[in-house]
């Protein structure tokens, strides 16, 4: 650190200045979502005080040197690594002096309430893979605004989001061992996340965690609403999609097994088959008739 700046910034001094290079915003329901990379070759301020809490996942960047310092909560040099996580809970100062290359960073606001009183402690470097994984993926949603699908699935996502936060971090909600239902809203919710991530892999363990139950009773609630395992549903709303994207356009069938969540176009040929009589080349021609 220059003499100039001697540590995170504290008032003493005016804020270095932010070198934003690209820059996306998103209300996600009760979330504000900024996505974001910086350069950092000189010294650099980030402040924050609000009365929401603040959860910054950091996505990429090398950092020389970073010193951060909370009102209440863990102090010092900390560089952070993609995937690490800082929390800053609501009314709570923090302050951080960074400098290096750039940093490239998803930066989650929400109100307290969100959380159902459950604590929310600063941290620093916290890892939470689910959270991890659904910001970056936050990220690559809101960097077009103009595409409407690409809009339905960052809300879903964000939905995800609040649910996983409300399960991790929230007030445990009493117990339920008998209840083995979803209610319209949750049905819903599942449904949509599904389908606006069919290209990813999805298992019950993340599943079940959307909604803050175990695997066993997860898998008995969604039987019961859904009329079908989870897996199955999964592969009947890739299947259909795999057909729509067939009857409305001309991508090939390896980039349509591909962006349904398939291994491989081989794959996606012998499901697509067994479900619906014939293979993906055929189903193309019927349609267009």
């Amino acid at each position: 650190m220059t003499n100039q700046h001697p540590g995170p910034w504290d008032g003493s001094r005016p804020l270095s200045p932010r070198h934003v290079v690209r820059r996306a915003h998103a209300m996600l329901g009760r979330m504000d979502v900024v996505a974001a990379t910086e350069q950092l070759a000189l010294p650099t301020d980030w402040t924050i005080e609000q009365d929401r809490h603040t959860i910054i996942v950091h996505l990429d960047g090398r950092l020389d040197r970073m010193e951060c310092v909370f009102s209440n909560g863990p102090s010092g040099r900390a560089l952070p690594a993609p995937g690490d996580i800082w929390m800053v809970p609501a009314a709570s100062r923090y302050a951080a002096l960074a400098q290096g290359g750039f940093a490239r960073f998803v930066e989650i606001g929400l109100p307290p309430p969100l959380l159902a009183g459950g604590e929310f402690p600063a941290r620093v470097r916290h890892r939470d893979p689910f959270l991890a994984a659904a910001a970056a993926r936050l990220a690559e949603l809101i960097a077009d605004p103009a595409d409407d699908v690409g809009a339905m699935a960052a809300h879903a996502i964000a939905q995800a989001i609040e649910l996983h936060l409300r399960h991790q971090y929230g007030r445990p909600a009493a117990p339920s061992p008998r209840r083995l239902a979803f209610d319209t809203q949750v049905r819903r919710f599942l449904a949509d996340a599904i389908h606006a991530t069919l290209d990813d892999p999805h298992d019950l363990e993340s599943l079940a965690a959307l909604v803050g139950m175990d695997v066993r009773r997860f898998t008995a609630a969604f039987r019961t609403a859904f009329g079908c395992s989870p897996w199955q549903y999964i592969l009947d709303a890739r299947l259909a999609e795999g057909a729509r994207l067939l009857r409305e356009g001309d991508r090939t069938i390896t980039d349509i097994a591909l962006s349904t969540g398939f291994a491989t176009p081989s794959h996606f040929t012998t499901r697509f088959t067994r479900h619906f009589g014939v293979p993906p080349s055929r189903y193309r021609k019927l349609a267009s008739g």
